[in-house]
């Protein structure tokens, strides 16, 4: 069996790098024809500002990879670092693909000549995803609760649940609502992270690779502790490549500390929610609801409410195009180059 494997895997993989930029090509048609890409046409853009925004987010979730490869250590596995980073980021373009499963053997495929067997790759990537996507819900918790501005609706069971079904609030989304909706996000992404949970659920899993009655290495509370701090500090660089790709649309916004404290925060909210609520590959359609949630708001302190919303929409519409190209051409370049000696 694993003979054969073996001599189709490049198929498999030039089949996968296919649909992957079918599903892409797909979604930029969309985008495109979308009445957002009308306003995109009609604006001056800033070619540096897109650039840099692009390079924040690589370098952002650069730390996400940078806590996986830490985590397979723990396994025993040491990757080379140029190798964790391509599994990591030719892995990311998988969530592209219907199903969330598909960026995770992606990059546990790229670490087998390492020793990692398919099962632990897996399941620390799957648990890297977790502890990053609870680390930019308890990130935006606490940004929400330093620089939430006083006022707004007060928060309501009915309202969170018109948020989960992707309408907004008859009131609008204030400091107190949205600090509900992180700690929201951050219980359903953190707690299946504790050890007593994680450990309990690895240790009855199935994982391809493992023997029989194997122990399952642990993950403790450092471990994790480590995760939140690294991934944390990744959705700062988000937020800055998010405030990056207003620039670069031509807004002349310029947001005061807590504005930008509040961006990041949205950012991060927009992002988990797009991938807890399951509707489409890669969070299409959720994170861009959420994000305009928390972008007409700061928008409109500066601007009218017509060009507030105006520009919160190609901003959206930008950020997609150009983060998604980013990471193209991450994967592409790394994926010509060696991914260094296995030790």
């Amino acid at each position: 069996m694993r003979g054969k494997l073996r001599r189709w895997w490049p198929v498999v993989k030039t089949l996968l790098a296919l649909a992957i930029l079918v599903a892409i090509g797909q979604r930029f048609v969309v985008d495109l024809r979308s009445p957002a890409s009308a306003e995109l046409w009609q604006r001056s853009l800033r070619p540096g500002w897109l650039l840099l925004s692009g390079m924040l987010y690589l370098v952002g979730i650069g730390f996400s990879a940078v806590y996986w490869r830490s985590l397979l250590g723990h396994l025993g596995v040491r990757p080379p670092l140029g190798m964790a980073l391509k599994a990591y980021y030719l892995g990311h373009l998988g969530k592209y693909l219907p199903g969330k499963a598909w960026a995770l053997l992606m990059r546990a495929a790229q670490v087998r000549p390492a020793g990692a067997t398919l099962g632990a790759a897996t399941l620390t990537a799957f648990y890297e995803v977790l502890t990053t996507m609870a680390a930019g819900s308890l990130l935006a918790a606490l940004l929400f609760a330093l620089c939430g501005e006083e006022g707004g609706p007060a928060p309501s069971g009915e309202a969170v649940q018109r948020l989960a079904r992707l309408e907004a609030p008859s009131d609008g989304v204030g400091w107190a609502l949205a600090l509900v909706l992180a700690l929201l996000l951050a219980a359903a992404t953190g707690l299946p992270l504790l050890p007593a949970v994680f450990n309990r659920v690895a240790a009855r899993m199935k994982l391809p690779g493992r023997e029989e009655g194997a122990p399952v290495p642990r993950i403790g509370l450092a471990h994790l502790a480590e995760g939140l701090a690294l991934t944390g500090v990744g959705w700062l660089f988000l937020g800055a490549g998010l405030v990056a790709a207003l620039w670069g649309v031509g807004s002349d916004f310029s947001p005061s500390w807590q504005g930008l404290g509040r961006l990041t925060a949205g950012m991060a909210v927009a992002y988990v929610a797009g991938f807890v609520i399951l509707v489409a590959p890669g969070g299409l359609g959720v994170r861009e609801f959420f994000l305009m949630l928390f972008l007409v708001p700061e928008l409109a302190s500066a601007e009218a409410a017509p060009a507030a919303r105006a520009t919160a929409t190609v901003t959206v519409l930008v950020l997609r195009l150009v983060w998604t190209v980013a990471e193209l051409a991450m994967a592409s370049a790394l994926y010509f180059l060696p991914s260094g000696r296995v030790k």
